[in-house]
């Protein structure tokens, strides 16, 4: 049923010619809302151990963008392409959505098989449609799978919408226990399991996602559990929300060490990112200094905690300043292993001459979706595009003078909102592989499948 994409592996005679011969271990690790400011390397007081680690032995990625919603940065991360282009941009894949990704799109699974990765493993949250075989991850690319479908599923039953959602390949999982320790555990499996030749692990946790649920020892660490029980549900979930990150943490030391027990960091391009910032609230989530929220395209929904731990680049140890974000995660990689041209023009850039030190900086601009768009210097914010941001004239943010987009540079500088602003066309224009249908619409009277099967 999936599409063959004719993606060669080529012979570079360029930045990446010696690394694509070693063909590196990919490692994605996509954590869900985690928040600019949840992070310890961001101040946070949220122990976060492990994935500091990574960004003091790694590549801190200060300006690593994303969409500010779920199932958006998860289309454009595996295919290289901005989300719109297959009506997945506002809102996420809700349960009761019928499409999903176009299955026709060369996803970065189905790119690493083309260059002889025999091993491509999604495990947890896929959120890329859910309706169809076609949709479904064995059949964009991966050959395993354990996880869920949906997004928001409850960590301790596995369901969503009063059905499992859990699965091992086609099959139901009816596994007990809290979901970041089982995908945790997976990955360490997976790893053990796949290290005889190069792999592909994709770690999609869904923490720290609402619902907000995490294991009574790990609330411990923070509070007494007669003075937390003791507490309003309000009270309760900042404890939670801590709880569920430093699990989550937990478990991508886990992930590191197991890598480096077997001998497999020096050949592994592992990248750690969130899905878009926090949703800042009842929870303890912030995004403090950045402006904004998780749906909001201001740099607090859509600048996350990235790291790129790769020993192969003189980086290692270092803040990396580069303007990049999630559809250049695909051509970096593509790059990397010295694969070809994809069958569609990716949106992203390779920003591997950074990586590898050839080139300082690449001087590029990135479309945000809703009539937003950030480079180098600025970003531009088209009013009445996001009407959560309540913008009544367009919005330019000037990055030298005010970082946190406090202040409306536009009169200052009208002649680069103009062609900022003539730079989005083209891609507002675009039409989509579907129409993107809100959120809401096929929620009433909706029924789960018996345990998200898929029948078609």
């Amino acid at each position: 049923m999936r599409p063959l994409y004719p993606v060669p592996c080529l012979a570079l005679m360029s930045a990446g010619a010696a690394v694509a011969q070693d063909r590196p271990n990919v490692v994605i690790i996509l954590v869900d809302d985690l928040g600019w400011g949840d992070v310890g390397f961001h101040g946070s007081e949220i122990p976060t151990p492990n994935i500091d680690r990574l960004a003091r032995e790694g590549i801190e990625m200060d300006r690593f963008y994303t969409a500010p919603v779920s199932s958006p940065t998860r289309a454009g991360l595996m295919t290289g392409r901005y989300p719109h282009r297959f009506g997945i941009r506002e809102t996420v894949l809700p349960p009761w959505r019928e499409y999903g990704l176009d299955h026709t799109e060369m996803t970065m699974a189905d790119l690493l098989e083309s260059c002889g990765y025999e091993n491509r493993a999604i495990l947890g949250k896929w959120h890329l449609g859910h309706s169809e075989a076609k949709y479904y991850p064995l059949n964009r690319g991966f050959n395993y799978f354990y996880g869920c479908l949906n997004g928001a599923i409850d960590y301790f039953t596995h369901e969503r919408e009063g059905e499992l959602d859990w699965h091992r390949n086609w099959d139901s999982a009816w596994d007990e226990g809290y979901a970041t320790d089982l995908l945790t555990r997976e990955a360490v499996s997976y790893i053990e399991r796949s290290k005889s030749s190069p792999f592909f692990l994709y770690l999609a946790y869904n923490a720290p996602h609402s619902p907000y649920q995490a294991p009574r020892d790990e609330i411990a660490k923070f509070i007494d559990l007669d003075t937390f029980d003791a507490l309003k549900p309000g009270q309760q979930r900042e404890y939670i929300y801590k709880a569920m990150i430093t699990r989550m943490d937990t478990g991508v030391g886990e992930v590191y060490r197991a890598l480096a027990d077997n001998g497999l960091l020096d050949n592994t391009f592992l990248l750690f990112m969130s899905d878009n910032g926090g949703v800042p609230g009842l929870t303890g989530s912030t995004n403090r200094p950045l402006r904004g929220t998780k749906f909001e395209e201001w740099d607090g929904g859509v600048r996350v905690p990235a790291v790129i731990y790769w020993s192969k680049s003189p980086l290692q140890g270092t803040m990396c300043r580069q303007l990049s974000g999630f559809v250049d995660v695909l051509p970096t990689i593509a790059h990397i292993v010295g694969a070809g041209g994809p069958p569609r023009p990716y949106d992203g850039i390779s920003i591997l001459p950074v990586l590898t030190g050839t080139e300082s900086f690449i001087d590029r601009s990135l479309y945000l979706g809703c009539g937003a768009l950030v480079n180098t210097g600025y970003k531009f914010v088209e009013a009445g595009r996001n009407e959560r941001l309540g913008l009544k004239e367009d919005f330019l943010v000037d990055y030298s003078a005010d970082p946190y987009e406090t202040t409306n540079a536009i009169d200052r500088h009208p002649e680069t909102a103009r062609r900022m602003k003539e730079y989005i066309v083209p891609y507002d224009t675009i039409t989509p592989a579907f129409q993107e249908i809100p959120y809401g619409v096929g929620q009433k009277d909706f029924m789960a499948p018996k345990e998200w099967k898929i029948t078609r």
